[in-house]
């Protein structure tokens, strides 16, 4: 697919948001190299996207990451879409559960049921039956 324009245009201005960023990390004494595999390129790629070569959505996902860097495609904030604080729909809890009475009886001198209501968890249980085999 050929580069349209908003495409060069978005890589230049993600090349002048990464620049200082890389500057600052050379300053700290880090390799091209090293901060290059944090975007998880080699480094003349990096020296590629800081030329303005368009990078992959890999890499503005990694650059946002990293250094915070959010540069907007055609309206589109790409912190919103790598972002993992995004705003989530609240649950909507399931109504259509039908709440039914349930009842087991059994003779009170049998000796061969047993049964057992084991809690699991706050709102289920387990229910065990034995029956005991006569001799």
């Amino acid at each position: 697919m050929k580069q349209t324009k908003a495409d060069k245009d978005f890589a230049l201005r993600f090349a002048d948001a990464l620049g200082p960023h890389v500057a600052s990390e050379r300053e700290k004494g880090e390799s091209l190299a090293s901060i290059a595999k944090r975007l998880g390129i080699s480094g003349p790629g990096l020296l590629k996207q800081l030329n303005g070569g368009t990078p992959s959505v890999r890499t503005i996902a990694l650059a946002h990451t990293s250094f915070g860097i959010s540069v907007p495609y055609a309206g589109v904030d790409v912190a919103k879409a790598v972002s993992s604080k995004r705003r989530r729909r609240p649950r909507v809890p399931d109504t259509s559960q039908l709440l039914l009475p349930f009842e087991i009886t059994t003779p009170p001198s049998s000796q061969r049921l047993v049964l057992k209501l084991v809690p699991k968890s706050a709102r289920r249980y387990h229910l065990q039956l034995m029956v005991k085999m006569s001799a």
